[in-house]
């Protein structure tokens, strides 16, 4: 979600797409939850709109790794426009949905004595880190302790080793994935920071894809069509699982598998170096990659403040309420962050 690399449209375009591509997994994912076993259209539905979508969160790492690994800062540098960025936002964020999350729950559910809130806040972090989307920003905080010591690391290591540490990280993980590998960790906490750490290879993916040589370049039709192929695959894989286990089986659209690597290199070279030149269709999508953070941090409010007054998929058919949702989650979002970045003392928390 960083944005400093203004100059290069396809950045703001991939970051654009991710960030609507967030907002329509979890308005998406429901309907595959609701629905597998009861309705097999409606779920097939949701699991073709979620494979079209998987390179979300490695193409947010790949952004950040394009744009921050190449980049010779000094390390107060670094850590201070992060910190700017990142983490200051954060502070205001995790607080807040704390707080929404009480006001969520039903009048005889809240906590109110201080010992109960506490307890309540405890549960919540430890359980699912307050809301359900926030554990990218503790993996993107994570990842960024150690970015200026990487980036140091990779200006004096060949492509070829970087290539094979890549692959290496990418068999490593789909072997964890399908579990021929268990790593176990007893702390929850530690468990979390190795889990994190592990995204580490998208990091270093956005890196070699952005340092390649121009002349290596797949046409933008090939890389549509190879696209194109790994969701198939992936649809067609999950949907026979699921089917033969009689339960949801989601291995094929995990994040560290094949599928999501080769389908977010594909992404990446149909975009890159891609100019959008409808001037109305530019403007929005720089808005909204300037406006990219502060949407993944507000959009699950705005989802579940939606679900209470009856703004939820089952008001329609999917493919009509689906991207009706999107929309609507969008464009609130981004009116939201607008008005909080209006505000004087506000701004700098917005996102």
């Amino acid at each position: 979600m960083n944005s400093e690399v203004k100059n290069i449209q396809y950045f703001d375009t991939l970051r654009a797409l991710a960030t609507l591509a967030v907002i329509t997994i979890h308005v998406n994912t429901p309907v595959m939850n609701m629905n597998f076993g009861k309705n097999m259209e409606f779920w097939t539905i949701g699991l073709i709109i979620n494979n079209l979508i998987r390179f979300v969160i490695p193409i947010f790492l790949v952004i950040s790794g394009a744009t921050l690994l190449t980049k010779n800062e000094s390390y107060l540098i670094f850590y201070k426009k992060r910190f700017t960025k990142v983490f200051v936002p954060f502070l205001f964020w995790l607080p807040a949905y704390w707080v929404f999350r009480w006001l969520m729950l039903r009048a005889w559910e809240r906590p109110h004595d201080f010992d109960a809130v506490k307890t309540w806040a405890f549960k919540l972090f430890s359980r699912e880190l307050v809301s359900v989307h926030l554990w990218f920003v503790f993996m993107i905080l994570l990842l960024y302790l150690f970015i200026p010591f990487i980036a140091r690391i990779l200006r004096r290591t060949n492509r070829k080793s970087i290539v094979v540490f890549v692959a290496l990280w990418l068999i490593f993980n789909t072997l964890q994935s399908i579990g021929i590998i268990k790593i176990t960790i007893e702390s929850i906490l530690f468990q979390r920071i190795f889990n994190y750490s592990l995204h580490i290879g998208y990091l270093l993916l956005g890196y070699l894809l952005y340092t390649a040589n121009p002349t290596f370049s797949p046409k933008r039709s090939t890389s549509f069509a190879v696209y194109s192929a790994t969701v198939i695959l992936a649809i067609i894989t999950t949907y026979i699982l699921s089917v033969n286990n009689g339960k949801q089986t989601l291995t094929a659209m995990g994040t560290f598998q094949a599928f999501a690597l080769i389908q977010t290199i594909a992404i990446f070279y149909i975009f890159k170096n891609y100019e959008i030149k409808n001037h109305i269709l530019k403007t929005i999508m720089q808005l909204i990659s300037n406006y990219s953070f502060g949407i993944y941090l507000v959009h699950i409010m705005i989802i579940s403040l939606f679900y209470r007054i009856g703004i939820f998929w089952t008001m329609a058919h999917p493919l009509i309420s689906i991207p009706l949702v999107v929309t609507l989650t969008l464009t609130t979002s981004i009116c939201v962050i607008f008005l909080l970045r209006k505000i004087p003392f506000i701004t700098k928390f917005a996102g």
